[in-house]
């Protein structure tokens, strides 16, 4: 039999310049059924082989992240080695790319089993902004808040709060959330405009693989492979508001063998304002804290104004926000290829940030608020393993505004996870198993809380299979078990989809999920002693059904509708903040996205995301239970390419007015709708030079965003991008 089998041999490349691609997934599948008979990775040189292949007729399958999946038709005689070389195109508009962040390993987003959007670097950098998080508005089912030059809280299908706690934020697979606040602090993550390759946003609960909490969907941001993007560039941008940001990337490979990496920013600017004189501002610094001592030791460093709050004749000090915005980061990587499937990746980082922050327990000032990583990735064909380490470093000090007092931000996580995917060729199954260790540790700061010693821990382990049931029919089971050290129970969270391929640019889907979100495990509780911790978990069960497709290569649709019920709801109220049982709710919702490429000059977009209510009613004397995000919000836009590779755009949003009520900040954001404007040109004098300008707001339409954030006005960005390939 050995005698009577051959092999299929070949290289897989870029078919624009025909670079070769590493780490392309091949699969050789039998022509008249799903069944994989052999599967393999290219190497350094983009080659694969497939070894044993018994004669008849097979499909060659060929997906890279990034790029248009390739079929390819082979059929072998006797003993017959072939050699197959492909040819891969990229992905700028169809639904072939590949995603991992929905079942954590590599698959078409077509396939995957739960509603996944993907921003390419096309559309990130598509406008000049303060933020690169600012792409996702453009996603559907996606909020977006901003609360500040730089900041914004995000979060997936409602829910949303000041904190920003909802999606579980990941950065080249390590999580990146900041250990001690528990914030999601995208100002200090690496996530440079430069060196972002893809941003992926899965809508929906995902805790059968990331984990209890993961109720609130999970945002992937991906940076560039120096492999496969080596180079140098530069990027600066100025605009409103004195806002200055640097960027820079420099990257290569060192003896075919040795990629590094080395990427940072500089920015500041003068933050958006409380006005006094504004009612809505007045309710929030009369929650700042007013001494009676003007000179007082603590006002030493502070922004304060001194006057007569309480009315009785004598001055006073209160606390006023800072109006400062500073931020800076360094980040490298070396990546170590031993052969043309294993890897070792060495990251690390460091980010500084001074803004005001909003949280569920109040508005904190970060001076100086350091955030440092670091980060050891073992890559082994389907074996993956890595360990990360990450630190709050408190700098000048973090200080609660409502009380003064300084606040415990200096926390260390270190999180472990081993992962190994296989087939079981017998029962044409794809199988994932891992585990993971979560470790976090606070620390005292002088003036600050005293956490306590124990460190909160959550360990769990994982299980997936995806099993094609017939060639356009696939089922994913998932599962997951946490055990949490501070609560010492065990949580469960399970998955089950069906996707259903009837042509191949078409794909229905659904799906039933269930997810734990335990706030009492959250270190954040360590910060304010007297915020009551909920007894109980909130369990978010969640029925999905979608679809995606596009038509005739020119549009491509979007549409998911969802029913979710979540059980034992707390919800953190008032001053001092305490978490209060809402109970159970329920509500459904659906998103809706549509993209059309009219014509090669001509590409319009639009979303559209409904939610049953916004608002819940809590039981006897608990108060309604506000959704904090609105129950309609629509996008649209237009690009439109001129000579000269200039573009020029528009985009206009739309959000219906919504209640808050999440922890201090309660009341009603009015609804608001703006007009973006962008142009963007790459200046043939100088290649690789190019210019982007963004009006944001343009019709300088006064709004807030969310409760107790500053009103924002109109910004002008402009950045400056010079990038000088690898030779």
């Amino acid at each position: 039999m050995a005698q009577g089998t051959g092999a299929v041999t070949g290289t897989v490349v870029d078919a624009a310049d025909g670079a070769p691609l590493v780490g392309a997934t091949v699969r050789l599948r039998a022509a008249a059924a799903p069944t994989v008979v052999r599967r393999g990775v290219t190497g350094e040189t983009g080659t694969y082989q497939l070894d044993r292949i018994r004669p008849g007729r097979y499909v060659l399958e060929v997906t890279s992240l990034g790029y248009q999946r390739r079929h390819v038709h082979v059929t072998m005689e006797v003993g017959e080695s072939r050699s197959v070389d492909v040819e891969l195109r990229r992905d700028a508009f169809g639904l072939e790319t590949i995603v991992e962040a929905p079942s954590r390993t590599r698959q078409r987003l077509l396939e995957a089993p739960a509603s996944t959007t993907v921003l390419e670097p096309a559309r990130i950098r598509r406008e000049a902004k303060t933020s690169s998080v600012e792409a996702l508005r453009a996603a559907e089912g996606v909020d977006v808040a901003q609360t500040g030059i730089d900041r914004r809280e995000v979060a997936l299908r409602g829910f949303n709060s000041a904190v920003s706690a909802g999606p579980h934020v990941r950065t080249d697979h390590r999580e990146a959330r900041a250990p001690a606040l528990g914030l999601n602090l995208y100002s200090v993550m690496p996530n440079t405009t430069l060196d972002l390759d893809r941003i992926e946003a899965v809508q929906g609960p995902a805790g059968a693989l990331y984990g209890t909490g993961v109720d609130g969907g999970v945002l992937h941001f991906v940076t560039r492979d120096p492999f496969r993007d080596p180079g140098t560039s530069f990027a600066l941008s100025g605009g409103s508001r004195r806002y200055l940001n640097a960027q820079f990337r420099q990257a290569g490979v060192l003896g075919g063998a040795v990629g590094y990496k080395f990427t940072g920013q500089w920015g500041r600017a003068d933050e958006w304002g409380l006005d006094p004189e504004n009612a809505r501002d007045v309710a929030e610094l009369g929650r700042y804290r007013v001494y009676e001592d003007p000179e007082s030791p603590a006002l030493e460093g502070r922004n304060f104004v001194v006057r007569d709050v309480d009315g009785d004749g004598s001055a006073e000090a209160q606390l006023r926000r800072e109006d400062r915005y500073r931020r800076y980061n360094v980040n490298g990587l070396l990546r170590y290829r031993f052969d043309r499937t294993t890897s070792l990746s060495l990251r690390g980082g460091y980010a500084s940030l001074t803004s005001p922050l909003q949280s569920p327990i109040g508005t904190l000032q970060a001076s100086n608020l350091g955030y440092t990583y670091g980060q050891l990735r073992l890559d082994a064909g389907d074996l993956s393993a890595q360990v990360g380490l990450d630190r709050n470093l408190s700098g000048d000090g973090t200080y609660l505004y409502r009380t003064g007092n300084a606040i415990t931000d200096e926390g260390t996580r270190v999180d472990g996870r081993m992962q190994y995917a296989f087939g079981v060729d017998r029962l044409n199954t794809e199988v994932l198993v891992g585990s993971a260790l979560d470790v976090t540790r606070l620390q005292s700061v002088p003036g600050g809380t005293t956490p306590d010693e124990e460190a909160f821990s959550t360990f769990g382990t994982y299980l997936q299979t995806i099993t094609p049931l017939a060639p356009s029919v696939s089922l994913t089971l998932a599962g997951r078990a946490d055990y949490l050290s501070v609560r010492e129970e065990v949580q469960f969270s399970p998955r089950a989809a069906l996707v259903y391929t009837p042509a191949p640019k078409h794909a229905l889907r659904v799906s039933y999920n269930r997810t734990a979100s335990v706030s009492s495990a959250s270190p954040l509780l360590q910060l304010a002693p007297e915020v009551s911790a909920p007894p109980r978990a909130t369990v978010t069960q969640t029925l999905e059904v979608g679809y995606k497709g596009q038509v005739a290569d020119r549009l491509r649709i979007g549409v998911d509708g969802y029913y979710e019920t979540r059980d034992d709801v707390f919800v953190p109220v008032g001053i001092p903040v305490e978490y209060q049982n809402g109970g159970t709710i329920s509500y459904g919702g659906f998103d809706v996205s549509t993209e059309l490429r009219a014509s090669d000059a001509l590409t319009a977009f639009g979303t559209m995301s409904v939610v049953s209510d916004d608002s819940f009613e809590g039981g006897a004397g608990r108060g309604d239970i506000a959704l904090n995000a609105p129950a309609f919000k629509g996008k649209g836009g237009v690009d439109y390419g001129l000579p000269y590779r200039t573009t020029i755009g528009a985009t206009v949003h739309h959000v219906d007015d919504f209640p808050v009520r999440f922890g201090p900040y309660t009341g009603t954001v009015d609804a608001y709708t703006l007009l973006d404007v962008r142009l963007r040109s790459s200046l043939p004098a100088v290649p690789g030079l190019s210019v982007n300008v963004t009006a944001q707001n343009v019709l300088g339409n006064a709004h807030r965003e969310f409760v107790g954030s500053p009103a924002l006005g109109r910004m002008v960005v402009a950045r400056l991008t010079y990038e000088l390939p690898s030779p």
